[in-house]
């Protein structure tokens, strides 16, 4: 059973596993309790623990944080952890508990990995306008598609972010804004009033960025200060859950000195959402050296199906293809999806 955690929000080498021993520990695709859905679906965000083993979470850190490894410590991974890595991250990202509390937050059978990388940030001293430090309120649609969010009931995607660190040591959690409901007034489209949309000037700073808006839009910047009144940090444990919306108002906030926080993000949308992005060069990049071959020849189907692999009982498949299949891949069990053929 997961717990039940609905936290009380606070103002202001390691490839060591064998995918086919973690798929037989999952025993629900159902892994959220009821609250959780609910909190995601009105008021854009719930975190989640004990949702993933935490041999995976600790093998995760210690990937991460090897001083061995040469590491951006700001934002991204300069694709040094972009899935498929050929490590244990990968387990976080094909983890059927994800996939299944997805499924349950977008109350859609078929959703599709958009985004799949880890990385560590630093306390620092920077405060240019475009340090990662001290972010300024954002939604993240604006560079995952070209459109803006669809109407509140109607949500496309999920975002997830695991904490792999302790953020009560590191610090560095996550800020939300939850939504009020229906006429809370800082959800109310067209979602314009941030750096980067409608024609303002893309700054990541909160302090440049909130200069920006009072110089030049007040009216803006007394929207933005709200925000900031309004927003809550989830006490966050290690290996908790943040899962929210490309249309929920949420900032990084500043790692303590002398620290460095490391996490996941994740991103999946429904299979028809096909005016999103993928955020990852691409899940069969890596392929030819044998490691992202064996990862996915011990995927269930349902795993493979968030890469964009048809589903069992999908027109797409027939006896010809699945022999195709288990050529080019040794050992691959195809009995689902034939099992699934008229």
């Amino acid at each position: 059973m997961i717990a039940l955690v609905l936290r009380n929000a606070i103002p202001t080498t390691t490839r060591l596993y064998s995918f086919k021993s973690l798929l037989s520990s999952f025993s629900s695709l159902v892994p959220l309790e009821t609250p959780h859905v609910e909190q995601w679906r009105t008021s854009g965000y719930t975190v989640v623990s004990d949702l993933l083993e935490t041999s995976i979470i600790e093998a995760s850190e210690r990937l991460m944080s090897d001083p061995n490894r040469k590491h951006n410590w700001d934002f991204g991974s300069d694709g040094e952890f972009a899935f498929p890595t050929g490590h244990v991250i990968d387990h976080v990202t094909v983890h059927k508990k994800l996939i299944g509390a997805v499924k349950q937050l977008l109350g859609e059978e078929e959703v599709l990995l958009t985004q799949s990388d880890a990385w560590l940030k630093a306390g620092n001293k920077d405060n240019n306008p475009q340090s990662n430090k001290d972010q300024r309120f954002h939604m993240d649609y604006g560079n995952h598609t070209f459109l803006h969010p669809p109407d509140w009931e109607q949500a496309e995607a999920v975002a997830a972010i695991v904490y792999l660190s302790d953020i009560e040591q590191t610090g560095g959690g996550t800020a939300v804004v939850p939504r009020t409901g229906p006429e809370d007034e800082l959800y109310q489209p067209p979602y314009i009033n941030m750096p980067g949309q409608a024609g303002h000037p893309f700054i990541n700073d909160r302090d440049h960025c909130e200069a920006y808006f009072a110089q030049n839009f007040p009216e803006v910047a007394r929207f933005r200060e709200k925000l900031y009144q309004r927003q809550v940090i989830p006490d966050y444990s290690k290996g908790d859950v943040l899962f929210y919306r490309y249309d929920t108002w949420h900032r990084g906030t500043p790692v303590h000195p002398n620290q460095v926080r490391c996490v996941m993000n994740l991103a999946w949308k429904k299979k028809q959402s096909h005016w999103f992005g993928v955020w990852n060069p691409g899940w069969a990049t890596k392929n030819y050296y044998g490691v992202t071959e064996k990862l996915f020849t011990e995927m269930s189907p349902v795993q493979r199906g968030t890469l964009g692999v048809p589903l069992p009982g999908d027109q797409y498949w027939d006896r010809r293809k699945l022999g195709y299949l288990e050529a080019r891949y040794s050992g691959i069990d195809i009995k689902p999806y034939l099992d699934k053929l008229d």
